[in-house]
């Protein structure tokens, strides 16, 4: 997402960003159900160069989720909301995030780095070809045991290929 200008006036903040007309990967998830296997392949991919770029710089995004991508009016995706991004050089370990796409090792504690970007990643290819999340649960300790557990259920819709 570009950023256009910014300007401080001593209380406030103003940001500038590019119009992104496509709206929300979510909203058109969830106006579709779910992708075919093609699509989630594609916007995966776009997903993996904006954590590639990140990485590269020592950025851990922390909070892949649909709702934090957009669609530009020809479909391409663009990465928004920075709000837990964070510069690691080993491993961090704040809770933040959302609970569906959380990495186990967030919620244990013990730290992370990097790698929960890649399962977030996970968890989204999942949610565009089932159409939900694989965790979920009434509470969001529900959620989180069931993050714990490590167990993935697919729809019989998923083929082997690719799960």
């Amino acid at each position: 997402m570009e950023r256009y200008s910014s300007k401080c006036d001593g209380q406030n903040l103003y940001i500038l960003f590019e119009y992104i007309s496509g709206g929300e990967l979510f909203s058109y998830l969830r106006n579709v159900q779910k992708f075919p296997v093609v699509t989630a392949r594609f916007y995966a991919c776009e997903v993996i160069l904006a954590l590639e770029y990140l990485h590269s710089k020592n950025i851990v995004y922390r909070d892949l989720k649909p709702e934090n991508l957009m669609l530009t009016e020809i479909g391409h995706l663009k990465l928004t909301d920075f709000g837990f991004a964070k510069i690691v050089n080993d491993m961090t370990n704040t809770l933040c995030g959302t609970p569906e796409y959380l990495a186990p090792e967030v919620i244990d504690g013990n730290g992370y780095n990097k790698a929960v970007d890649w399962w977030s990643l996970g968890i989204l290819i999942y949610e565009m070809l089932a159409g939900r999340p694989p965790f979920e649960g009434d509470t969001l300790m529900d959620i989180y045991a069931e993050i714990m557990t490590n167990r993935i259920y697919f729809p019989e819709n998923i083929n082997f290929f690719t799960k």
